[in-house]
């Protein structure tokens, strides 16, 4: 079985916490002895700003932000332009017995990036 979440668009954040992707959350259903594989793939992501800007991803599971996280940042302070940075993620979730899991997608912003 697949369980996905795609969205599409443009979507922004500048915050520099952990902050929901609008659109990528999925229950998981409960499973005992069952780990899956949660993939976030973000194809074309970009941050601007002018202090080597970047972004973070995560994966937060029933409100826990998982340790494993991918991030980007660019190697001048203050890019010209700012291509794209393909990034994936992916994180092992370990199915509970008698409990749904909810997972969503988590992003921020590195030092005041957008």
């Amino acid at each position: 079985m697949i369980v996905y979440a795609e969205t599409s668009g443009n979507l922004s954040t500048n915050s520099g916490s952990w902050t929901p992707i609008q659109g990528l959350s999925v229950k998981l259903p409960e499973g005992v002895g069952t780990t899956v594989l949660v993939i976030l793939n973000v194809p074309n992501p970009y941050a601007t700003g002018n202090n080597n800007p970047g972004g973070n991803f995560g994966i937060q599971v029933n409100g826990q932000v998982q340790s494993a996280f991918a991030a980007f940042t660019y190697n001048e302070q203050a890019p010209s332009s700012f291509g794209r940075i393909p990034t994936t993620l992916c994180v092992p979730v370990q199915l509970q017995p008698k409990e749904p899991l909810t997972v969503t997608a988590v992003w921020s912003g590195i030092r005041n990036s957008t």
